[in-house]
């Protein structure tokens, strides 16, 4: 038996020579699929935000893990049995990984929470932890709402609460931990139960080969989406934990477990938005029928269906009924996945998610997923092939549904199926490897995403402390309002929000959700502060000029410059400043 092309040569079954093809022509394919992605941009009217993370992120990193995996062909998983991974050698690193990631929030991130749907988030968790449904706004400030608070938000709420387009799950499990602990130790503590649940999951899958269930918790562990997005607000860390919990439930096949499961799935439901779990689940769940369990199948289809209704029509209800509100035609906005299929980008997103994850996940998981198949037709009533199955079809359905994001590290749609793309990935190290090998190649692909890691924290520093740092010294200043002219600065407007401990001064307000009769009104009353493209390029925030309210932006500031109402917020000052 010899080594070559980082395979084992000897005595191959078609499936395992298929699969070791597979994987050597995968760089090529990812090369073309990065080139077409850079393609896109040539004859593009100006450069949006996605694109331009796309070239300074995206592309030089993939390129870089595409080079890895070219010189990977050298490196083979030889015969012989790895040292088989402990639970409590699992264990240190789960709560090294929260560990890190809590510390990240905090450091590499100032603390601070970057987009809209994390202030959102911040600001639902502390009106639950005080034991509202929503944060009331204060009447004297009414008036000013919509000028005060980010986007996303429930119409329902009109001019008395603000409340979160999104469902309430997250940010109840934040507003929970927050009566104990930093909140901020919210999203990594799901981050490791989702760890140790995927553990679970492997000793399940993979009970007699101890190589495929450290390949899946070294991909895990080594997954850069899964550590940077631990240390925002956004739901997708809990989306992966639950998931997680529930397959883990799930595939144990006990009358106790699927009653378990169909109660994490009552609750997975009601974390952002009900496709995110819906899709997730609704694959394995096919598989049920398939294998002529029409009570279960039953069962959870009567159930998945009662707990829609309650999260999207009953909630509302009682949101009404419990703050007296006025039922309104919008309430639903955003809840429908259709209207952003129109943002479809997979030459982006895709290229996003490989760039931020471990450089084998995808490859493998590909493998796996072909291997699934191939398997069916092997066992057609399998009960583990179908489940691999059904990780397929969900992986392939977010694969497919790459629609446009914003801001993310990584791309946070797919978030919560990193756990199935690494069980799949799992099961493609098993067609490559029938029997045990060595985890080299396993490993070097860990040390390439240590490098990774550091890289892309870099460039998550760089994107983040000039917002946080702008927002700390605006707060801080001697006036009563802070207006801001979100022109000439990418998600300035997200800069505006509602602090958790509620509404203190300075208040910061969108000027361009202003009129000028209620600039007026301020300008009697208060001291006004404005902040400004200046200050963007001070703080080195990326310049973005594309707003299509500019002219009216542009009237209100012209009308503040001539009755001198506002003053300089922030002296002055240069920075270097890239453009889109």
């Amino acid at each position: 038996m010899t080594v070559r092309a980082g395979i084992v040569k000897g005595h191959q079954s078609g499936e395992q020579y298929a699969a070791q093809a597979m994987l050597r022509w995968f760089a090529i394919g990812a090369s073309v699929w990065l080139l077409a992605g850079m393609a896109t941009m040539i004859f593009a009217n100006g450069l949006r935000f996605e694109q331009y993370v796309f070239l300074t992120q995206d592309a030089p990193v993939a390129a870089f893990l595409i080079g890895f995996l070219s010189l990977l062909k050298g490196q083979a998983g030889n015969p012989g049995s790895p040292p088989e991974i402990r639970n409590w050698q699992i264990g240190v690193a789960i709560v090294a990984v929260m560990a890190i990631a809590w510390a990240g929030h905090h450091w590499l991130m100032s603390g601070y929470s970057l987009s809209r749907d994390e202030a959102l988030a911040r600001m639902s968790a502390a009106a639950l932890a005080h034991g509202q449904l929503a944060m009331p706004i204060p009447p004297e400030w009414r008036a000013y709402a919509d000028a005060m608070s980010p986007d996303f938000l429930n119409p329902m709420g009109g001019d008395r609460y603000w409340i979160s387009l999104y469902l309430p799950g997250s940010a109840a499990i934040e507003a929970l931990v927050s009566q104990f602990a930093d909140p901020a130790v919210t999203q990594p503590l799901l981050l490791g139960l989702g760890l140790l649940m995927l553990w679970d999951v492997s000793r399940n899958l993979f009970p007699d080969r101890p190589d495929i269930r450290t390949v899946v918790m070294l991909l895990a562990f080594s997954s850069c989406q899964l550590l940077f997005t631990a240390m925002t607000a956004y739901a997708m860390t809990a989306h992966f934990a639950l998931n997680m919990v529930w397959l883990a439930l799930f595939i144990r096949e006990r009358t106790c477990t699927h009653g378990a499961a169909l109660l994490v799935g009552f609750f997975a439901l009601s974390l952002h938005k009900v496709q995110f779990h819906v899709l997730f689940a609704g694959p394995i769940l096919a598989t049920l029928l398939w294998r002529r369990r029409w009570a279960l199948s039953a069962l959870y289809a009567v159930s998945y269906a009662i707990f829609l209704i309650v999260w999207m029509k009953l909630y509302p209800l009682l949101l009404v009924d419990r703050l007296d509100l006025s039922i309104t035609a919008g309430a639903a906005k955003g809840v429908s996945l259709s209207p952003r299929l129109a943002s479809l980008q997979p030459l982006l997103y895709l290229t996003r998610f490989f760039a931020w994850n471990n450089a084998l996940l995808v490859p493998l998981a590909l493998i796996g997923m072909k291997g699934a198949w191939r398997s069916l037709r092997q066992d057609a009533k399998g009960r583990r092939a179908l489940l691999f199955i059904g990780l397929t079809g969900g992986c392939a359905i977010g694969m497919l549904l790459t629609v446009h994001q914003g801001l993310g590290w990584g791309y946070r749609y797919l978030h919560g199926y990193i756990g199935p793309f690494c069980l799949l990935a799992g099961l493609g190290w098993n067609k490559l490897y029938p029997s045990p090998a060595s985890l080299r190649p396993i490993w070097l692909a860990v040390m390439v995403s240590m490098a990774t890691v550091a890289a892309q924290g870099v460039m998550v520093a760089r994107f983040v402390t000039p917002y946080a740092r702008l927002h700390a010294h605006a707060a801080a200043l001697p006036v009563d309002i802070l207006l801001l002219d979100p022109r000439g600065g990418v998600f300035a407007q997200d800069i505006v929000r509602v602090p958790p401990n509620m509404v203190h001064r300075p208040i910061f307000m969108d000027l361009s959700k202003l009129d000028k009769q209620r600039v007026d009104t301020l300008c009697r009353k208060y001291r006004i502060g404005i902040i400004d493209r200046t200050d963007y390029r001070a703080a080195g925030i990326l310049a973005d000029d594309s707003r299509p309210d500019a002219r009216h932006i542009a009237r209100i500031r012209a009308y503040l410059d001539l009755t001198g109402c506002a003053r300089r917020a922030l002296p002055s000052g240069t920075g270097s400043q890239a453009s889109l």
